[in-house]
């Protein structure tokens, strides 16, 4: 698909629709009803909207399946989650871009290994290094909940509300900005 839209001019990025939106509403939603419940039940869900972000993100920029990239990045947000549930809340920062800087060492070793076209490794190096950067910030969520599970029920439902409401068959700029008022 990455290919086509590039040949054709157009852009790169796959517009997900409305039943990726629901998917990540959904889990929003089991984000925001296992928030009360502590430290462990967010780990969970977390670790499991990090395998859903890393594999979408690929998707979403037309390079299905990457399975190397995707596993790549979903073991970053395992490492970040490892990494908070052992330090706390306290070193978050440090171990969230601890995490992000070991991965896109990692990332760019990955692309260097590759034998497409200096293109190709461009477009998976920055797809990548995307992907990973945004499981692994996921992982802030284990440590939003250390400091209030309300924050994290809030943030989790204006999430949800948001992405429902971008999803909607609207032209672009106007389900952008319905997105940013739901949310709000």
């Amino acid at each position: 698909a990455a290919e086509k839209a590039r040949a054709e001019g157009r852009p790169q990025i796959v517009d997900p629709g409305l039943q990726p939106a629901a998917l990540t509403a959904a889990l929003a939603a089991l984000l925001a009803a296992t928030a009360p419940l502590g430290e462990p039940a967010v780990a969970v869900v977390v670790a499991l909207l990090q395998a859903v972000t890393a594999a979408g993100w690929f998707r979403l920029n037309g390079m299905w399946p990457a399975r190397q990239g995707i596993a790549l990045a979903f073991l970053g947000g395992l490492a970040a989650d490892a990494g908070l549930l052992a330090t706390g809340r306290a070193h978050a920062p440090t171990v969230l871009i601890g995490t992000l800087g070991v991965w896109v060492l990692l990332v760019i070793v990955l692309q260097l290994r590759s034998h497409a076209s200096a293109d190709e490794r461009l477009y998976g190096l920055t797809a990548a290094v995307a992907s990973s950067a945004v499981t692994v910030i996921a992982a802030g969520y284990l440590a939003a909940i250390a400091e209030s599970s309300d924050a994290v029920v809030v943030g989790a439902a204006a999430v949800a509300v948001g992405t429902l409401a971008r999803a909607l068959p609207l032209p672009t700029p106007a389900a952008v900005v319905l997105g940013l008022l739901a949310a709000a």
